[in-house]
């Protein structure tokens, strides 16, 4: 009996010691991670992406990303588009729709006639918060902005597949108001997420 228990001792040792270092070779693999992931060690900021985008090509993390000026929605827009990024594009009256599967990435924009916008931007938030509970969809707002006649606001909205990180804009142009929706994964927010920021920064340069 004794010999059973001294036996279930050991075992019990043994375990212990076989998942410390178990814990010890999971938390040497993260670190490593951390070390050689570029999201972990490249840190951007909106003004030089911006200034990327205005050069027409930049890296994003390791991926090669150029730009080339497009006009949409039969020319009334101007936007800097990502070149063979997108794999599926709608173009249909009034409304684009741009996504890339691959990058999970979607840029979508519409128009309407209108000389100017009838609520604040606060309003607009607020707005926009209400109709998504009302859908019972929670969604929790960020930054907000006005660049010129460019107002946005960044917030993230749980979905099926994840957390969205979402900008959606209204500029006017004209006398039309042009409403554009661009999103990501949450967790690609500093990188991906700046960039589309950027975007719309670039947009507002281009429609004055």
């Amino acid at each position: 009996m004794e010999r059973e228990m001294e036996h279930e001792i050991d075992l019990s040792i043994a375990r212990f010691i076989r998942e410390q270092w178990e814990r010890e070779e999971e938390e040497e693999r993260e670190r490593l991670r951390k070390q050689y992931d570029p999201k972990e060690r490249i840190k951007y900021t909106l003004e030089e992406l911006i200034e990327g985008i205005r050069g027409k090509r930049l890296y994003l993390y390791t991926l090669l990303i150029e730009f080339e000026t497009k006009e949409l929605m039969e020319g009334r827009l101007t936007v800097p588009l990502m070149k063979n990024f997108f794999d599926v594009e709608q173009n249909e009256a009034g409304m684009i729709l741009l996504a890339s599967n691959a990058r999970k990435v979607v840029f979508n924009v519409s128009d309407a006639p209108c000389t100017k916008a009838k609520a604040s931007l606060d309003e607009w938030i607020a707005q926009t918060k209400e109709a998504m509970k009302d859908m019972r969809i929670y969604i929790k707002p960020g930054k907000k902005a006005v660049v010129g006649n460019m107002e946005y606001f960044c917030y993230t909205v749980p979905t099926a597949k994840g957390r969205l990180y979402n900008i959606v804009f209204r500029l006017q142009k004209g006398d039309r108001i042009y409403a554009g929706n661009l999103n990501c994964p949450e967790e690609d927010q500093k990188g991906m997420g700046l960039l589309l920021e950027a975007m719309v920064h670039v947009i507002e340069e281009m429609n004055r």
